[in-house]
């Protein structure tokens, strides 16, 4: 074996990836001259892209007036209302996502609602994957998608998140700020704790001191990783790692066959009933109700974790 590894060369490697995608709302519509919907929020954000006629979109005050191919940004708990502008009604498409992903989060994080014509640089880079969801859209509409479109249209949507990100970046010309480089490394820090702890079980003992264990390897004080993380990410660091656990917990839940008892297990909890306790906390509802309910072919509640203390 010895032997085997002096005469390998590794030539190329990709980072772990484990990410939590939510994507509601996807749809295609035709409305009339008088439509209107009233002002209101919600916990993802939006891509609201026009295909024909005319719309007003008021968000927090600021009025954008969509025509086609514009395209509006609009990030979660923003206040926002839309009616027609036009005397024939209009066709657009909206698309509601949230990742959990640190990097993704952060550079959408930094804008505020923003309206792109469809003349920049932009949209045209995203209309061929919007394009392709609207097709994908309208072909499937009331069907249940097979496992193999499923993975075909969470294909298209990450074409188009990758290059939304991308071209946001090249647009705002954005440069971080030292604060922001050492909340990001902190984030880094708390998940490569969290990837440690579930290999070795032992998320609970971690959950106790690693923000002491981060701030010692970075030469900082705790309550400088706390300020300094909740400054940028607008979270304290262990409500950060609450919602990767939280994450983790449902995709276990969600994609394995795996028992509550070894689900704990493996999440580094000494007993089921100590998960369940903890994961009623984060959502409200035990792991086992939340599991039925896809089971039973509803919808599981989309709630925020209630709010923690740091």
């Amino acid at each position: 074996m010895s032997e085997l590894i002096a005469d390998m060369v590794e030539i190329g490697r990709l980072p772990d990836v484990r990410m939590s995608f939510h994507l509601m709302g996807l749809h295609v519509r035709d409305v009339g001259p008088s439509w209107t919907y009233p002002s209101h929020e919600h916990p993802m954000y939006e891509l609201h892209w026009m295909i024909e006629g005319d719309m007003k979109m008021i968000v927090e005050g600021q009025i954008y007036d969509q025509k086609k191919g514009d395209l509006l940004f609009i990030r979660p708990g923003i206040i926002h209302s839309c009616k027609s502008a036009g005397s024939h009604g209009f066709t657009y498409f909206c698309i509601h996502f949230s990742v959990a992903d640190p990097a993704f989060s952060k550079e959408l994080e930094r804008r505020q609602a923003a309206c792109y014509e469809a003349s920049t640089p932009l949209v045209k880079e995203l209309a061929p994957f919007l394009t392709e969801l609207c097709n994908f859209a309208t072909e499937n509409k009331s069907r249940s998608l097979s496992a193999a479109k499923s993975m075909k249209m969470y294909a298209s949507v990450f074409e188009l998140l990758g290059t939304l990100v991308e071209q946001l970046s090249q647009t705002d010309n954005i440069v971080l700020t030292k604060k922001e480089l050492l909340a990001s490394r902190i984030a880094e820090n708390i998940e490569a704790s969290i990837r440690s702890s579930l290999l070795h079980g032992q998320v609970e003992d971690n959950e106790r001191k690693f923000v002491q264990d981060i701030a010692e390897s970075l030469k900082l004080s705790p309550s400088q990783v706390n300020r300094v993380f909740q400054q940028v990410y607008g979270k304290a660091p262990r409500k950060y790692m609450s919602e990767i656990l939280l994450s983790e917990a449902q995709r276990l839940l969600l994609q394995t066959d795996l028992s509550i008892d070894h689900i704990a297990m493996i999440l580094g909890y000494k007993t089921s009933a100590h998960f369940s306790r903890q994961f009623k906390r984060w959502i409200g509802i035990a792991p086992s109700v939340y599991r039925s309910a896809v089971e039973t072919a509803e919808s599981p509640p989309l709630v925020s974790p209630p709010p923690q203390k740091s």
